[in-house]
């Protein structure tokens, strides 16, 4: 939307980090102390309103100015913070917001009384107060002026002067957020008590805003904020070019329920008002909640046909997490903050266990079940020849076998496993099965799929066939072996399971593995291959979007 990505050349703990933000949405997440707000002031910093600009004295409606003050975001350390030692780039998008469609910021020297060696931090191009700074309107929300009203002294009640529309807005989403059912006569208020601190609230006919929690003022403040850019853009119509809202730990004091609807409502809010929302965060289910939005993002993408593996795509919803690593030798060592975009759900899992300290499995766990070893290796050939990436880590082929009548029984049975595994029956369940059990499978099923051909007698009979068998000769030069030695204890043209399962370890024994005989097979049946691969993703997908897992890419040619 505004900011495309920051590239991070050096700030304390973070050296040569590159980094991309969401079009609409960004949570910065990772354990304490590894630089997040700094990184959320590094991202407000260069933004402004000068005079001169038609929105110039414009303010939020809780009061402040549309810029991001550096005090807020930044503590100066005299013994670490020297001046050239903070450089970083944002990189625009290319919609006119500022030259060259980036900005590079650095630190320069400005001693002040108490600080002969104090910095700021100023566009690299030009040190003249003000000068070249992006001219659009930021609001960094720090929590900071949120707090519990029973913890401060003296208040003073301040009008807002919200309008009728705003004020229904504001109490309709304030309602929305927190769950809450009934809220006769509610009108919007704020109380404050310096320049830093304020408290928003309700008063409505059975309680007023000193009754209110600090998570309910938490919301209140981020409605008002989402209020003030929806008054520029009504305002100033096309002279409004989009905001940015930086909010500092979006979840604090904020029940869980209430921390995902308030993410799905700055994601719809940021479309519909040209808001750049980035916060940070420590929450698992604001995470897992951004995580959804970035898979429905993934998922519509797919249906559309787009690789999203092969190209270089900006998410409308970014996860950015920053953990810490050492360098040097023990004792000697420094320790140093890296970042990364996180974008898929096991990596989500990974980071979530990071934050709580916790070693991680890096696989998703969907089992797919089969019927015998034959079928697992027939299935792992199919992905193999139509998959190019690691699809494995997508999924756990379980060490059981059991027989069609087992899985059709345990999924009846409503068996919690076996509704949310992939269950792959052989083809040969097609003549063996049932009528009803056929009919279960097609219509009460979406997780049980079948096999493209039985392996051990389809390749017997695609084989039988002298002139087919010519062609697969030709394949296997360096074994010479004609059609009378291949059949030589398998004169007809149908048998028993079992002698089929007989001639099949004899071929494998004979060529030392299947491969050759799955490639002639796949030669010889690639639409039907491809049609198999393409239902067992979508099986697999279903699913996934039931348990939160990544999606399965398609075919890729």
């Amino acid at each position: 939307m505004i900011i495309e990505s920051i590239e991070v050349e050096k700030f304390r703990a973070i050296e040569n980090l590159s980094l991309d933000i969401g079009k609409n949405i960004t949570a910065i997440a990772g354990r304490n102390a590894t630089l997040k707000t700094t990184l959320l002031g590094m991202l407000g910093q260069p933004f402004t309103i000068s005079s001169g600009h038609p929105m110039h004295g414009c303010t939020t409606i809780d009061g402040y100015n549309f810029k991001s003050q550096f005090k807020e975001k930044f503590k100066i350390s005299k013994e670490f913070d020297h001046y050239g030692e903070h450089i970083w780039t944002l990189k625009f998008y290319k919609r006119g917001y500022y030259n060259d469609d980036e900005i590079k910021m650095m630190s320069i020297r400005r001693p002040t009384k108490t600080n002969p060696n104090d910095i700021r931090f100023w566009n690299a191009k030009s040190k003249a107060k003000g000068t070249g700074y992006v001219q659009l309107p930021v609001y960094y929300l720090s929590l900071g002026r949120l707090f519990p009203i029973g913890e401060t002294g003296k208040t003073k009640n301040v009008d807002i002067h919200l309008t009728e529309e705003e004020n229904t807005y504001f109490v309709k989403t304030y309602k929305e957020l927190l769950s809450i059912q009934e809220s006769k006569n509610a009108v919007a208020a704020m109380e404050k008590a310096d320049a830093r601190r304020n408290f928003v609230g309700v008063n409505d006919n059975t309680h007023d805003v000193f009754t209110n929690s600090a998570g309910e003022s938490n919301i209140g403040k981020i409605i008002l904020a989402i209020l003030s850019f929806k008054r520029l853009k009504e305002g100033y119509g096309n002279q409004y070019k989009g905001g940015i809202l930086l909010i500092d730990e979006l979840d604090a004091t904020l029940y869980g329920y209430s921390q995902k609807k308030l993410v799905d409502f700055l994601y719809k809010t940021s479309k519909e008002f040209n808001i750049q929302i980035i916060f940070t965060t420590h929450s698992p289910m604001v995470l897992q909640e951004v995580n959804n939005l970035q898979r429905k993002e993934i998922r519509k993408m797919q249906e559309n046909g787009i690789d999203v593996s092969t190209i270089s795509y900006n998410y409308e919803s970014e996860i950015i997490y920053l953990e810490s690593y050492y360098v040097g030798e023990v004792g000697d060592s420094k320790r140093m903050v890296k970042g990364r975009n996180i974008r898929k759900s096991i990596d989500l899992k990974e980071v979530t266990d990071d934050i709580n300290m916790q070693p991680s499995i890096v696989r998703q766990s969907v089992n797919i079940y089969l019927e015998d070893e034959r079928a697992k290796q027939f299935l792992i050939y199919l992905l193999s020849q139509h998959l190019k990436y690691n699809y494995e880590n997508y999924f756990n082929i379980v060490d059981v076998n059991l027989g069609f009548t087992n899985y059709l029984h345990l999924h009846r049975k409503r068996v919690p496993e076996f509704l949310n595994s992939l269950i792959v029956l052989d083809h040969d369940v097609y003549r063996k099965a049932s009528t009803t059990q056929l009919d279960y499978v097609a219509n009460s099923t979406r997780n049980i799929m079948f096999l493209p051909e039985d392996v051990e007698e389809g390749m017997f009979k695609l084989l039988k066939d002298p002139i087919r068998y010519k062609k697969f000769e030709n394949t296997i030069s360096d074994v010479r072996m004609p059609y009378e030695i291949c059949f030589k204890d398998w004169t007809e043209s149908e048998y028993e399971s079992n002698e089929y399962k007989h001639w099949f370890a004899y071929m494998e024994e004979t060529l030392g593995g299947v491969d050759r005989m799955y490639a002639f097979w796949l030669s010889n049946n690639e639409t039907s291959a491809r049609d198999f691969v393409e239902k067992f993703v979508s099986a697999y997908n279903l699913i996934a979007d039931k348990q939160g897992y990544d999606y399965m890419m398609g075919i890729t040619e």
